[in-house]
């Protein structure tokens, strides 16, 4: 199944890299309460999310080639 984008609604094929932006759990930071993923080019869309909501937040930029990441 591939990912769609939480900012366009569109798939995100493996082909392209992506933003995955979770919010940390408040009662244990090190774990992930929340896991959204983006375009790159729907990063206006993930730092909007990040900014509305009080919580820590982690944002990583995955690549398509597995020696970047």
């Amino acid at each position: 199944m591939k990912p769609r984008c939480a900012g366009c609604k569109k798939c995100i094929s493996p082909s392209e890299p992506d933003l995955v932006l979770r919010r940390m759990a408040p009662e244990n930071p090190t774990m992930t309460a929340l896991r959204l993923v983006y375009h790159v080019r729907c990063h206006g869309a993930a730092l909007k999310r990040a900014a509305g909501v009080p919580a820590l937040w982690r944002m990583t930029h995955r690549y398509i080639e597995a020696e970047a990441n």
